[in-house]
């Protein structure tokens, strides 16, 4: 996942409109490491980036499950 830095239309993603904010890709879209690669540089005609850094999501950390309590303690 990236972060929208600029509002444009994603031609590879049946002309997707992405807002500044937003994630990209949206859900049922891939990002393919090309087309990131060229939306995260401001060396194209547009002069700016579109998109910034990739975002990491943080993996919860995993909650102990608690026991049954045990018929026997009744």
């Amino acid at each position: 996942m990236y972060k929208v830095l600029n509002d444009f239309i994603e031609k590879y993603h049946e002309n997707t409109l992405y807002k500044k904010g937003e994630e990209y890709p949206k859900e049922g879209f891939k990002a393919d490491p090309k087309r990131v690669a060229f939306l995260q540089t401001d060396k194209s005609k547009y002069k700016k980036a579109f998109l910034g850094p990739e975002i990491k999501k943080e993996e919860k950390p995993k909650k102990p499950k608690k026991n049954p309590p045990n018929k026997s303690d009744k």
